[in-house]
């Protein structure tokens, strides 16, 4: 099934989530309102390709809590780490002040919203690779790229406010 396209007024405005919430599908309603704001509807163009590729009927979402340890065993590919490692070191810098999500996590020391990672996926293929790029183990980054390389810089560096642990959307997916 795939995801619903935002029904933008403008190319200047965003439909409101709540308008764009009220009119998602019921068959889909195990997905955390929180994980359809974040990622469904911020990111909308994209998961609507996305949802070519997965059966989201099949996938289970689990809000737990990672301590800094578990944080660093979440991957993603060798390309697109060494990018989030050097927005991470940016981030520490002080060169990305501009993001929201930056400047929540320079203060609370954790991430404004759970990333989403995918739980024991490398059955499925990830959804920027495509073809032949099956998810790693044990935990594939789905959402949350900047998030994450802010937290693993944070891990890394030892950051005075780094809170012990982080919230995060575990996926299973159904066969």
């Amino acid at each position: 099934m795939e995801i619903p396209k935002r029904n933008d007024p403008s190319d200047f405005k965003d439909e409101d989530f709540e308008d764009y919430y009220a009119r998602f599908p019921t068959e889909l309603d195990h997905i955390p309102q929180d994980v359809v704001k974040n990622w469904m509807w911020y990111h909308n163009e994209q998961v609507v390709e996305f949802s070519k590729l997965y059966n989201f009927k099949k996938w289970n979402f689990e809000l737990r809590d990672f301590d800094n340890n578990e944080v660093m065993t979440i991957k993603h590919f060798d390309y697109d780490l060494k990018l989030l490692d050097g927005k991470g070191q940016e981030f520490l810098k002080g060169l990305l002040n501009e993001h929201e999500a930056a400047k929540f996590m320079f203060e609370n020391g954790t991430s404004p919203c759970p990333i989403i990672v995918a739980k024991d996926a490398s059955k499925h293929i990830h959804h920027i690779r495509n073809e032949g790029n099956f998810m790693l183990e044990p935990y594939q980054l789905i959402e949350g790229n900047r998030r994450l390389a802010y937290l693993r810089a944070m891990i890394r560096k030892s950051y005075p406010k780094l809170k012990a642990s982080h919230n995060v959307w575990v996926v299973t997916i159904g066969e």
